[in-house]
C-alpha cells in the first residue's frame, strides 16, 4: 500500500515529530512493505530522521504525482484543524483532503484534535469537507462532539489514543540522565524535574509562577530543574525567561533530540511541570507524576483522559495557587504513578489499533 500523510511535519516540533514517528512505527508494521510518503516542511530532514518519501508541504504538483498511485490520505495527527493559531490552518489541511477526494483517493482522518474553532468560515469548512472523509478518528471525546454539533455525520467516526501513547521506547531506563550529564547538565543522586512551558498571553504572570513552583522544589527536595523546549524558536526563550526569574539555578536541555531522546528524559524525571501537550503524553506514557498548564482545551482532554486537574489554565488564572497544586501533585507521586501505569496499556493499544482502521480504510475503498 501507499500512504500519503499530511500534519504539521518538518518544523521540529518534538510533539508532531513523535505523531509522525509513531504513525510511521505503526503503519509499516500493520501494511508491511509499504511505501510513506510525508508532505513536510522540511522534505530532507524528513527523509533524514525516518527512512520515507517526503515532498514539500507547498508542493502542489508534486503532491498531485504522489497522489495518483496513493492508497490512502492521511490528514494528521495533532491538532490541525483549529483556527487559533493561524486563520489559515483549515483551509490548508482541508484544501489537501479535498484534492485527494477530487483525484478520487479515500481520506482518513488520523487521531485528530478538533477545534477550538472560533470562526464561522472555519465551521464551514470542516463540516462540509469532513464529510468527504471516509473514516474519522478524533483524539478524545470534546472532538467528537464539537464534530458533530457542526454537522460532521456521514464519515464513520472513533474516539481513539493519541499516537504517541503507542510509540515503542527506544532506550531503556537511565538513559535520558545519561544523555543530560552529556549536556553537562548534573544529576546524581537528585530527583530530576522536567519542565515544558510555550507561550501564553492569556495568563499574564505565569512565567512567575512557574519560577517560584521551581524554586520551591530546588530548596525542599534538592530537585534539578531542566527546561525543554518541545517547540525550539517559541518555546526556548520562554524557558530561559523562567530560569532568569528563578532564585535557584536551573538548566535548559538544548541539545538536538528526536523524540525517542526526549522521552527517555521523561522515563527518567521524577516529575514533570508540563504546558505543551505531548509533554503531557510522554509523561503520561512514562508513568511520570505531574502537574498541567492547561493553555488549550486538548490538554482539558487529556487531562480528563487521566483524571487530573490543571495547575493553571484560562479560567483558573490564580498563579499563586501553582505552587500549591505542585506540593499535593509531589505528595501524590505514588498514586499517580499507580494510575498512570494502569492506564497506559489500553492507550497504547487504542493508539496502535488507529493503524488498523487506516489500512482497512484503504483496502475497502480499493476493492472493486
Amino acid at each position: 500500500m501507499k500512504f500519503v500523510i499530511s500534519g504539521y511535519f518538518g518544523f521540529q516540533n518534538i510533539g508532531d515529530e513523535a505523531i509522525l514517528a509513531a504513525m510511521i512505527e505503526r503503519l509499516t508494521e500493520v501494511a508491511q512493505g509499504s511505501e510513506i510518503v510525508v508532505l513536510s516542511k522540511d522534505p530532507i530532514l524528513t527523509k533524514k530522521l525516518y527512512n520515507v518519501s517526503a515532498v514539500n508541504r507547498n508542493d502542489i504538483l508534486g503532491i498531485s504525482r504522489e497522489l495518483r498511485d496513493a492508497d490512502l490520505f492521511i490528514s494528521g495527527g495533532g491538532s490541525l484543524l483549529q483556527d487559533v493559531t493561524s486563520s489559515r490552518s483549515v483551509p490548508y489541511y482541508l484544501g489537501l483532503v479535498t484534492l485527494a477526494k477530487a483525484m478520487k483517493k479515500p481520506v482518513f482522518f488520523y487521531a485528530q484534535g478538533i477545534g477550538p474553532l472560533n470562526l464561522e468560515f472555519s465551521r464551514f469548512l470542516v463540516k462540509t469537507v469532513g464529510n468527504l472523509a471516509d473514516t474519522i478518528t478524533v483524539r478524545d471525546v470534546a472532538s467528537l462532539a464539537l464534530l458533530k454539533s457542526i454537522g460532521v455525520t456521514k464519515p464513520e467516526m472513533h474516539v481513539v489514543a493519541d499516537p504517541v501513547f503507542g510509540l515503542k521506547p527506544c532506550y531503556g531506563r537511565g538513559k535520558g540522565r545519561d544523555f543530560l550529564q552529556a549536556c553537562e547538565i548534573p544529576t546524581e543522586g537528585r530527583p530530576l524535574v522536567i519542565v515544558s512551558v510555550r507561550p501564553w498571553l492569556a495568563v499574564p504572570g505565569y512565567i512567575q509562577a512557574v519560577a517560584s513552583a521551581c524554586d520551591d522544589l530546588v530548596k525542599t527536595h534538592g530537585a534539578v530543574i531542566v527546561y525543554v523546549p518541545f517547540h525550539k524558536a517559541q518555546d526556548a526563550p520562554v524557558c530561559q525567561a523562567c530560569i532568569e526569574v528563578m532564585q535557584e539555578r536551573a538548566y535548559m536541555w538544548d541539545c538536538s533530540a528526536s523524540p525517542g531522546e526526549i522521552m527517555s528524559l521523561m522515563e527518567d524525571a521524577d516529575f514533570a511541570i508540563g504546558m505543551r501537550y505531548h509533554a503531557l503524553v510522554f509523561a503520561v506514557a512514562t508513568a511520570t507524576p505531574f502537574v498541567a498548564l492547561s493553555y488549550d482545551p486538548k490538554v482539558d482532554g487529556l487531562l480528563s483522559i487521566v483524571g487530573e486537574k490543571p495547575g493553571l489554565s484560562p479560567s483558573e488564572r490564580d498563579i499563586d495557587s501553582l505552587s500549591g497544586h505542585v506540593k499535593d501533585a509531589w505528595n501524590r507521586r505514588e498514586e499517580m504513578k499507580a494510575s498512570f501505569s494502569a492506564l497506559v496499556p489500553k492507550l497504547a493499544e487504542s493508539a496502535k489499533h488507529v493503524a488498523y482502521l487506516a489500512v482497512n480504510t484503504g483496502k475497502k475503498q480499493s476493492r472493486p
